[in-house]
């Protein structure tokens, strides 16, 4: 008798296993699909910062065209910050290219355009992402001249 009560008992020892092994896999699918979406928050926030800086490399590329454009002898006076009339012209585009959900914040930190008497241009674009303290900037140097 004392032999049939063994396999009984093992039987015992051995309940519940399938339920850990369950809920094992359950904590273990959990941390994965909480993994996948952190990815997606990260790739939705790095696809927002490309797309600002793609903006703001457009903005100054069009500055840029305008200064190949014009005369190069009067190229300070035109386009350097913050009198120059192209400035204050282009400045206003950048600043409706913010209000039409372009770059956010630029409206906050003017962009700058550095002309030396060499003709050698610097132009900075600033711009301040949604929950983001400090301001990011695209800055674009060439030499315009014929």
């Amino acid at each position: 008798m004392h032999a049939s009560l063994r396999p009984r008992l093992r039987l015992r020892a051995q309940r519940g296993i399938v339920l850990i092994d369950a809920m094992v896999a359950v904590v273990i699918f959990s941390i994965g699909v909480l993994g996948m979406v952190a990815l997606q928050a990260a790739a939705i926030k790095l696809s927002g910062d490309a797309k600002y800086r793609s903006d703001a490399a457009m903005a100054t590329e069009q500055v840029i065209a305008q200064m190949w454009a014009s005369d190069p002898a009067a190229l300070a006076a035109n386009f350097r910050s913050p009198e120059g009339a192209a400035y204050k012209t282009w400045k206003d585009t950048v600043t409706r290219l913010t209000a039409q959900s372009g770059l956010p914040g630029a409206g906050g930190k003017p962009p700058t355009i550095e002309v030396n008497a060499d003709n050698i241009v610097t132009v900075t674009v600033y711009w301040q992402a949604p929950g983001d303290p400090a301001y990011h900037r695209y800055v674009s140097t060439t030499h315009v001249a014929r």
